[in-house]
């Protein structure tokens, strides 16, 4: 499967940009998970990174058109689609949602979404490639949101675990994150950045 991560952002609050603070720990849990290639999307950190890098066809104008453009670019095949910003990500985080995408009862024009303690985490989530066009055209009448893709295509919820969904937006959040990840003792319970479905 391929695997996109979202390198796009402006990275504003972060002070610096993120993918590059970040993307490598998002690249190796793809690459871990066993998907092949992995891309960048938008952004100047795919050479850092040393991905394929994707042009967003609409920088700098959300989320959403970074997706079609990707979904546009890999054709049928289902993508990955990841942010940049993921600290606590790792390949078995995102075998419940492979394996789901997967699975023969999920039909191909579905999308398979992380959920995180019952609430939907839109940024981590597996496309059929197949609908790029539909969401393009979302992108054309002005939607800027990936929850605007699940208003628009059949989807299926995948429970997996919260640390996979949890950003880091700032430099303290990064901070906050390495932390929890280095307690032995820590279980977050944080409610993931998207707003419930």
């Amino acid at each position: 499967m391929i695997a996109a991560i979202l390198t796009g952002g402006a990275s504003t609050r972060f002070g610096s940009d993120k993918a590059l603070a970040m993307g490598g720990v998002v690249r190796d849990a793809a690459r871990g998970a066993g998907c092949d290639p992995v891309v960048a999307v938008g952004g100047d950190a795919g050479d850092a990174l040393g991905l394929i890098t994707v042009p967003d066809r609409r920088p700098g104008e959300g989320p959403l058109a970074a997706l079609a453009s990707v979904l546009l670019w890999a054709g049928p095949e289902r993508v990955l689609v990841l942010p940049c910003d993921l600290p606590l990500l790792r390949a078995e985080y995102l075998a419940p949602l492979l394996a789901a995408a997967y699975d023969e009862q999920t039909p191909l024009r579905t999308a398979v979404v992380a959920m995180a303690d019952g609430s939907v985490a839109h940024s981590v989530a597996v496309w059929p490639g197949s609908v790029g066009r539909l969401l393009w055209q979302a992108v054309e009448r002005g939607d800027r949101a990936l929850r605007v893709a699940l208003e628009l295509l059949e989807w299926r919820g995948v429970e997996i675990d919260e640390r996979a969904v949890l950003d880091a937006d700032t430099q303290v959040d990064l901070a906050k994150r390495q932390s929890e990840a280095m307690s032995p003792h820590s279980t977050p319970h944080t409610t993931p950045h998207e707003p419930r479905h």
